[in-house]
Order: C-alpha cells, then structure tokens, then sequence
C-alpha cells in the first residue's frame, strides 16, 4: 500500500514546507500549471501597468512570470530607467529602484528623488484593499480564477502520487 502524505498548513509558509515532501513528477506538473498562472496574471499586470502610464511604462516589460510550485509574479530590473525629460540627468537610476513608487504611488510631488532626479509618481493608493495601479488589482481582480485553478492543479499533482 502506498504511503499516504496529509499535511496541514495555516500560511504560505507551511504550504511550501508541505509542497518540498512532492514527489519530483507531481512537483513538476505543478510547477508548470503555477507557471501558466503566473504567466496570465503577469500579461494582464503588464497591459495595466502600460495603460497606467508614466514610469509604470517602463516598469511593464519587467513583469514576468517565475517558475515555482506557486504562481509566483516578479518585476524589476537592473535595467537603467529611460531618460523622459531634460530635467533628468545620468544614468545611475534603474528601473528596479522605482518599481514600488510605480505600483503603489507616492505622498509627496518629491517621491523618488534619487541621485538628483525627481520622478512623480502617482497619488499613494494605500496598502489595503484597494492598493496598486497594475499588479495587485490584476491579482484581485483574477483571484477567484487563480484560486480555482491553482486548486486544480495542486489536486492533480497529488493524484498523480
């Protein structure tokens, strides 16, 4: 008779824990269906982070899907940030040094002054339930799809045990 694996998590944290004991194959069926995932949620954060705008722009391509046993969204780079005006000056500043001010906003018209550039981002939308401009309202706004579909895969990983 086959072992059976029960596990029983509370957070994200205990599910990755739970999720180290897959055998390779149904680890890897789940790491592609997390992939797929990652991938839908990562296109429809990249065409709203466009539609957003201003330095959002230039954060959009850098949103990409990681491979994982969960869906997993990264953005950012090294990449230095386009010069868009006169005011800016060098070449110092990169793309990842104002992803958050692209997502989130700022309070104030100086935020995301670094190494003498002033960037204005768009008004602070908060850390709650309505925060972001293009990756958490994407993640929202598909949650149930993600839920559903990640539930799906993690049971065919498991029954493919």
């Amino acid at each position: 008779m086959a072992k059976k694996l029960t596990s029983t998590y509370s957070d994200v944290k205990g599910l990755n824990r739970a999720l180290r004991k897959l055998p390779k194959e149904a680890a890897e069926k789940l790491r592609g269906a997390s992939l797929d995932i990652a991938e839908f949620v990562a296109a429809d954060a990249r065409g709203r982070a466009v539609r957003v705008g201003g330095v959002a722009r230039h954060v959009a391509p850098t949103i990409r899907a990681a491979r994982d046993r969960v869906p997993v969204v990264k953005m950012g780079s090294s990449a230095p940030l386009p010069s868009t005006s006169r005011s800016r000056r060098g070449s110092r500043q990169t793309v990842g040094d104002v992803i958050f001010g692209a997502e989130y906003g700022g309070n104030r018209e100086d935020t995301g002054v670094r190494f003498g550039h002033t960037i204005q981002f768009n008004p602070w939308r908060g850390n709650k339930g309505a925060a972001g401009y293009f990756l958490w309202p994407s993640i929202r706004t598909h949650s149930d799809d993600i839920h559903e579909r990640y539930s799906q895969a993690l049971l065919d990983a498991l029954r493919a045990i």
